[in-house]
């Protein structure tokens, strides 16, 4: 129960609004380094890097080559760098929430001598087939099938899973004395994988199964599989893991007060909200959950004693001044959906569509501009936001900023103020503009008990089906 509590400590601690004292945070931009982690540690991080996709291998704690890459892989698709401590305070964040909402936990099953992971609060039992007891993930499309057989039935399922293949990856076979798995892609993308151990006298079998979405989940079991009694998954008390969590606790607690943004940045990034039309501020935001959350900026909304979206009356959950979002909450209109997320960050030179309602008073319906990512960090080097050269005008702060898949892979949130950098350097800059990362976003969002949706699928949309689908989710934020 001690990894439950400390997850409840971070929710809490991350939503404070009293800044704590800040001392040493540069530690956290160290490179990461494994050596200062215990066994308990690494094999902790290794069940959350195979939980993200990123290592296929034993949950054993030998933090080697597999587990380095794997960091290295996690950091460059999450933040675009190589790997620093954060990171892994970030990683262990993240698979503390997974453990909270489905409750893993390494089981060991004393008919079969195998020990693997399995959902505690999320399981059920479904219906016994003829050869195994059978187990589903309710939060995912995992499927896990247990039994213990005969030499000739195991053979059976293996030679079943082979069969099943159909996709462009090649089967995965290992055929030793005892240990037999076979793993393969079906036509659909999804995975079937069937392990057998030769335990007592006769052959232990897990099958699992999921779908193409959910095979990060699978490689995550299929990896804890181990002979006999598996020790528990945690990290060490007073150890690497918890100090560095500690500390980037310590960090969002600050980042998270009612600070005012720094002067500099006040000067240098003219925030484009102030879009006033005869009823009040007007901004943009979007829907982000099936609920009627809606995402925007909190600059929109700073002066505001009632608010609306689309007209109809919303309420504020959360506003944030170190991150510039805002959370409000109203009721949906028929034909009204929620944006998907991009699951992995948005790339360098990449395209992208600023969608949101600017000058409203002067122009009519929604506004979309098309651009690319300029730079990975915005104003100074600010790493919570990219920069980007769509056009966005006063009544753009909030709006979403999308890949070319339409997903959502920042928030709109301000511009450089060219007549403040045409004096200072005498040039005018040209179309510099910035938003907030969609991960940053998410993350947000979470804080805030709001579970971002990634899209499913990578495939580009034409310009103009890109921007009906955006009509769905954007909207227009009325500030009074």
């Amino acid at each position: 129960m001690r990894l439950h509590r400390f997850f409840q400590i971070i929710v809490f601690t991350v939503g404070l609004s009293t800044p704590a004292p800040a001392q040493n945070f540069e530690r956290l931009l160290d490179d990461f380094d494994s050596s200062a982690l215990t066994q308990d540690d690494k094999r902790f991080l290794q069940t959350a890097l195979a939980f993200e996709g990123d290592y296929i291998g034993l949950l054993d704690g030998a933090w080697g080559r597999l587990s380095q890459s794997a960091m290295q892989r996690y950091s460059r698709r999450e933040y675009g760098t190589g790997s620093e401590e954060w990171h892994m305070a970030m990683l262990a964040y993240g698979f503390l929430q997974n453990w909270s909402e489905n409750g893993w936990e390494i089981r060991h099953f004393p008919s079969m001598g195998l020990s693997f992971l399995v959902p505690r609060e999320a399981l059920v039992f479904d219906p016994p087939s003829n050869y195994f007891a059978n187990l589903r993930h309710t939060n995912s499309s995992l499927s896990i099938s247990t039994g213990v057989h005969r030499s000739e039935t195991a053979a059976r399922f293996h030679n079943f899973t082979l069969s099943e293949a159909g996709g462009a990856k090649e089967p995965y076979l290992v055929r030793k004395d005892g240990l037999a798995v076979t793993r393969v892609t079906k036509l659909d993308g999804a995975v079937l994988y069937t392990r057998s151990d030769y335990v007592d006298g006769a052959w232990s079998t897990i099958m699992l199964s999921a779908n193409r979405y959910d095979t990060n989940i699978l490689g995550a079991v299929a990896s804890s599989i181990q002979k006999g009694y598996g020790p528990p998954i945690t990290f060490t008390d007073g150890g690497q893991i918890e100090l560095i969590l500690e500390k980037t606790i310590e960090l969002l607690s600050v980042m998270d007060s009612d600070a005012e943004p720094s002067e500099q940045r006040r000067a240098a990034a003219a925030i484009p909200k102030a879009d006033e039309g005869g009823q009040g501020y007007q901004g943009s935001g979007f829907i982000v959950s099936e609920d009627g959350h809606v995402l925007t900026n909190a600059h929109v909304i700073e002066s505001c004693r009632h608010f609306s979206v689309d007209g109809k009356s919303a309420t504020l959950i959360d506003r944030s001044t170190s991150f510039d979002l805002a959370l409000l909450k109203t009721e949906l209109e028929d034909g009204k959906t929620f944006a998907r997320f991009s699951p992995s960050p948005v790339q360098l030179n990449s395209d992208v569509t600023a969608v949101g309602f600017p000058y409203s008073g002067l122009l009519g319906g929604l506004n979309v501009t098309r651009g690319a990512v300029s730079a990975m960090q915005g104003l100074g080097g600010d790493e919570m936001t990219i920069q980007i050269s769509a056009p966005v005008q006063s009544g753009n702060s909030g709006g979403p900023l999308l890949g070319a898949d339409g997903e959502v892979v920042g928030v709109v949130v301000s511009k450089l103020d060219a007549a403040l950098v045409s004096e200072m350097l005498g040039d005018v800059p040209q179309n510099v503009n910035f938003a907030v990362r969609g991960e940053i976003a998410k993350l947000y969002m979470t804080q805030n008990g709001v579970h971002p949706v990634d899209g499913e699928t990578d495939a580009p949309l034409d310009a103009v089906t890109l921007a009906q689908n955006a009509q769905d989710f954007t909207v227009q934020i009325l500030c009074e």
